[in-house]
């Protein structure tokens, strides 16, 4: 049996278009955002979100007609004191422009690592291959699902922002799961 495995980042949030750091915090979807989640036409066999409103809301306007099962593990990066902040705010911070510029450097204080998002992410892949469904939906997050294409392509982290999604955009994994 083949096995697709999409994963979707959640749609654009008022703090998205804001330019303000969510992390474990949550927004709003935006007009936009919604747009980008209903114009997503798949029907997978079953659907997992992050827990988080902004991934659960986008999951339930994506797959209507299905249960969304909620797991912490497709969470964002938890972006520690940085959470809420705008980004325009931040850019005199040492740790925050090596987080953006030199990911691959970045030594967390009171952030997860990009280190501890990838294994996670890694964790509930592996969960999902061994699940009996041939088409499998994931709704999560932008650094979270960059981590886990990052760990899927060997690459190491300083091309980890090459792989962001954009709103509601997917990432998608095929292959047999025998």
């Amino acid at each position: 049996m083949s096995k697709i495995i999409n994963y979707y980042r959640h749609g654009e949030t008022v703090w998205n278009k804001e330019g303000r750091l969510q992390g474990w915090l949550d927004s709003e979807l935006t007009t936009k955002g919604i747009d980008q989640a209903t114009s997503v036409n798949w029907n997978p066999e079953i659907v997992f979100s992050s827990d988080l409103k902004r991934a659960v809301q986008t999951a339930r306007l994506m797959f209507p007609d299905h249960t969304i099962h909620k797991n912490e593990s497709l969470r964002e990066i938890n972006l520690g004191h940085w959470q809420g902040s705008y980004i325009k705010d931040l850019q005199q911070d040492e740790q925050y422009y090596c987080y953006l510029n030199t990911p691959h450097l970045f030594m967390n204080k009171t952030q997860e690592s990009f280190g501890d998002v990838t294994n996670r992410m890694l964790a509930f892949h592996e969960y999902l291959v061994q699940l009996p469904y041939e088409r499998i939906a994931v709704v999560s997050h932008g650094v979270a699902i960059a981590c886990l294409i990052t760990a899927f392509h060997k690459q190491p982290y300083n091309q980890l922002w090459g792989y962001l999604l954009d709103g509601a955009a997917c990432f998608s994994i095929e292959g047999n799961s025998e």
